[in-house]
C-alpha cells in the first residue's frame, strides 16, 4: 500500500453519496460546465502576445557581411555540397526581399539541389505539409556557414593554418 492510500484508506472507495438531499445542496456539475473550470486564465489580456512581439524585436538582427577571408573559406566548403548530402546552413532570413534586418537561422537537411549561376540551395527539410515534402531555398548571398559531415575546412585539411603560424615568427 502505498502512503497515499494509507493516508485516505478510510475514504478511498467510498462512493458519490445516494442522498438526495446532498444533490440539492452541491447538485452534480454538468461535464460541459466543469471543462470550463480547467480553461486557461489570462489575468493579463495581451499580455503573452507582447511578450512574443518583444522576443521577437530581440532575436532579429542586422545582416553580417562576411569578411573576404571567410566568404573564401564558405565558398571552398560550397564546392564540397553535393545533391543528397545531408548539411546544416547557417544563413540570415531577412524580414522583407532584400532587406537588411531579420533573423539568423540554422536548417538542417538533404540537398535537393545546388545551382552555382543563380547562386542558390535547395535543401529537403524532412517535414510535409498537404503539398508534399517541405523544401527550402536559401540564397548563396544569405549564407553566414556550412556544415557536415564530408564538409572539411579546406585550410586545415591542407595544413596551412601550420605553415602560417611558422611564417609568422
Amino acid at each position: 500500500m502505498t502512503e497515499a492510500e494509507e493516508k485516505y484508506k478510510d475514504i478511498i472507495h467510498k462512493t458519490w453519496p445516494a442522498d438526495p438531499s446532498i444533490y440539492r445542496k452541491h447538485p452534480k456539475m454538468p461535464l460541459q460546465d466543469r471543462a470550463k473550470i480547467f480553461a486557461p486564465f489570462a489575468a493579463l489580456r495581451g499580455h503573452s502576445d507582447r511578450l512574443s512581439e518583444e522576443t521577437g524585436k530581440l532575436l532579429r538582427s542586422n545582416k553580417v557581411e562576411l569578411s573576404e577571408e571567410e566568404a573564401a573559406v564558405l565558398s571552398d566548403k560550397l564546392l564540397q555540397v553535393k545533391k543528397g548530402m545531408t548539411i546544416t546552413v547557417h544563413y540570415f532570413e531577412p524580414d522583407s526581399e532584400g532587406g537588411s534586418v531579420g533573423y539568423d537561422v540554422s536548417l538542417t537537411g538533404t540537398v535537393a539541389e545546388i545551382d552555382a549561376i543563380f547562386r542558390f540551395l535547395k535543401i529537403n527539410t524532412g517535414e510535409t505539409s498537404e503539398k508534399g515534402e517541405i523544401v527550402k531555398t536559401v540564397k548563396f548571398d544569405d549564407l553566414l556557414d556550412v556544415t557536415g559531415e564530408d564538409i572539411v575546412d579546406i585550410d586545415k585539411f591542407l595544413g596551412i593554418e601550420e605553415f602560417s603560424e611558422y611564417s609568422d615568427s
